[in-house]
């Protein structure tokens, strides 16, 4: 794949997670549906086209450039021997998910309680570990994913998934900017396959507007949560009223 074709295709990416449409795409630049459809298939784009674009969806083009880079393929869920020291080390943990968040070592050792001396240990055993490659001036590439996969029964979510579910349901849920609900109903099996789909591509949606919104500047940002749960249900109340 050309770099031209990448490019645009992180751009129609970034369209898709910001729910902008051709149609909309086309009413922001006054030109025509049919117009934006053939810029994409013939790209023909001119730098100033493409800032504009970039404009609409708050990047500038260093910020498409980088979402391009990083979109890269890399394994999403990592070694056994990888999970396991990190599980172990917790500040090893916290510095390398400082790293998939977008952050450099020179502004975690500036904003967190880490030493450069102590930045450098943890630059050298993550890149022990294959995690990242590690360039001179402490400069690093990402050897996975952004949005790491957690092994199912293994050591990370075994020592740490209770604490995590606890801290985040503590909270009163009572700001503009947070959601809880809770429903219950009856389905049948077609429908609870429906609700299923709709949750893998909400969780879809939502990786994919992490990825664009890790390339702004920190203060553009802030780190949220998401947890959705959805199975077979009945309160246990309900038990005392059957025969």
């Amino acid at each position: 794949m050309s770099q031209t074709t990448q490019l645009l295709n992180t751009l129609k990416k970034c369209l898709k997670a910001k729910g902008i449409t051709y149609r909309q795409l086309a009413e922001e630049l006054d030109l025509s549906e049919a117009s934006i459809k053939r810029l994409f298939s013939e790209q023909t784009f001119s730098l100033k086209r493409l800032e504009e674009i970039c404009n609409i969806l708050d990047l500038n083009f260093y910020d498409l450039t980088k979402i391009s880079v990083d979109a890269e393929t890399g394994p999403s869920i990592l070694t056994l021997e990888q999970e396991t020291v990190l599980s172990e080390k917790p500040k090893l943990l916290v510095y390398f998910y400082l790293l998939l968040n977008g952050r450099e070592p020179g502004s975690i050792v500036k904003d967190y309680n880490v030493s450069e001396k102590e930045s450098l240990q943890y630059l050298l055993e993550l890149d022990r570990l294959k995690l990242i490659e590690l360039y001179p001036d402490n400069k690093v590439r990402l050897l996975t994913q952004k949005n790491i996969t957690w092994r199912k029964d293994g050591p990370i979510l075994k020592r740490y998934e209770k604490q995590i579910i606890d801290e985040f349901l503590r909270a009163p849920f009572d700001l503009a900017d947070q959601r809880l609900r809770f429903e219950t109903g009856k389905l049948s099996d077609g429908s609870q396959s429906v609700m299923l789909k709709k949750i893998d591509r909400l969780f879809k949606e939502y990786y994919e507007l992490t990825e664009i919104d890790k390339a702004l500047p920190q203060e553009k940002s802030h780190n949220t949560g998401l947890m959705i749960a959805f199975r077979p249900w009945i309160f246990s109340m309900m038990d005392d009223f059957k025969r």
